[in-house]
């Protein structure tokens, strides 16, 4: 379900016009009605960049919203147009320097970006567009006016943010639209002076690299993104991570193996908790990556063995990566001759690429359903085709 922008004009809550609450400001009640809308607070929480407890909170009356920049986040978020909430045309509401100049701004940016990112392998990054763009007009024009280290610092954040909108769009419909905005945000890191971030930068596009097939370009990316000096652990054994890859789809098994050995020695030692840039690389992650190697190499059958191991124990908070795991463990199946399997298997990756609105999962999916429609006896092939159907509708951007 969709917003409809007529609601801002002719719905009414509880008596009252919903443009009558737009005009008082009253977040609360206009959370409220959306809720009797169907919009679930955790997904309120996604479209307006909010955690789900102040959402909760705000609903309840218990924290009333008068901040621009909350403001901003609502109405760009939920799709009000800003005079309806008093809200200038300009990037915001913060409407001079030193405003823009809050010291207090970095932190905050840096915050719901973590935020958002979570939420993000929770349940997907379906209604973040709207949010994250407003969120880099407001960084970008805070940089425009900043001198000095408050500059640089900004500059980063907005980076680190056009990052964040590349994986947005490197799972929807059109991943080729991640390719610019990760060449600006590697453009931003480096002028920065933040040389990690500028690597973490140089990994992902290494990971669009591989999605598109150039294992060259991919392992090229890889390696200069490993050669930066100083590299956290998590984020070094992510380039590890995307060389084994890419070494494994060019058939180079003994290199891949060497660098996916790598990343688990590096992620097998105490890690510091501050090494945000890869927090999500994790030993079972490494283990996954390593499965699709050997899958990618041939070797589908010991492939299948640690995905099923690996996808036993995989936590909640990674459901984004679990759909692409689940899907590329049906195709070791389908490799192996295991229809059925496959087909189940499909199915489980399918839902989870339905509630994350993962087209990445679903590009995946689509390339193996020809594969399996061959196995007429699958009594799962209906379900599979509707669901995929549904599955291609949720993700429509």
């Amino acid at each position: 379900m969709d917003i409809d922008p007529r609601w801002w004009e002719t719905a009414s809550f509880e008596g009252q016009p919903v443009s009558s609450l737009l005009a008082e400001r009253d977040i609360s009640a206009v959370l409220r009605f959306l809720r009797t809308r169907g919009f679930s607070r955790a997904r309120l929480a996604a479209m307006t960049g909010l955690s789900e407890t102040r959402v909760r909170q705000i609903g309840q009356g218990r924290q009333r919203v008068t901040s621009y920049e909350v403001l901003e986040r609502v109405a760009d978020g939920l799709a009000i147009p800003r005079p309806h909430l008093g809200l200038g045309a300009q990037p915001g509401g913060i409407r001079t320097a030193n405003d823009l100049a809050d010291p207090e701004l970095p932190d905050s940016w840096t915050d719901l970006l973590s935020v958002l990112s979570a939420r993000s392998n929770v349940v997907g990054c379906a209604d973040l567009r709207g949010p994250v763009r407003g969120q880099l007009q407001l960084i970008g024009a805070a940089r425009a006016v900043a001198r000095g280290p408050h500059r640089s610092r900004l500059m980063a954040i907005e980076a680190h943010w056009i990052e964040f909108f590349s994986w947005i769009e490197a799972n929807g419909r059109r991943p080729a639209r991640s390719d610019p905005l990760l060449d600006r945000a590697h453009s931003l890191a480096a002028e920065a002076g933040n040389q990690h971030l500028a690597a973490y930068v140089l990994m992902r596009q290494s990971q669009q690299a591989l999605d598109n097939g150039d294992a060259v370009r991919a392992a090229g990316l890889a390696e200069r993104a490993r050669e930066t000096r100083r590299l956290p652990p998590r984020a070094l054994a992510l380039c590890h991570v995307r060389e084994a890859e890419a070494y494994a789809l060019a058939d180079d098994a003994a290199a891949s193996r060497e660098s996916i050995g790598n990343a688990l020695r590096l992620l097998s030692r105490p890690l510091d908790a501050a090494d945000r840039l890869g927090g999500h690389c994790t030993v079972d992650y490494a283990r996954a990556s390593e499965a699709r190697c050997r899958q990618m190499l041939g070797e589908s059958l010991s492939a299948t063995r640690v995905y099923e191991e690996v996808l036993a124990v995989w936590p909640q908070d990674g459901r984004l990566d679990e759909g692409m795991w689940r899907a590329d463990l049906a195709q070791a199946y389908l490799d192996e001759g295991e229809a059925e399997l496959a087909g189940t298997e499909v199915l489980t990756a399918m839902r989870i690429a339905d509630a994350t609105s993962s087209m990445r999962a679903l590009r995946v999916v689509g390339q193996m359903l020809p594969r399996l429609r061959r196995h007429r006896e699958l009594t799962v092939l209906p379900e599979l085709t509707d669901s995929y159907r549904a599955a291609l509708a949720a993700c429509d951007d």
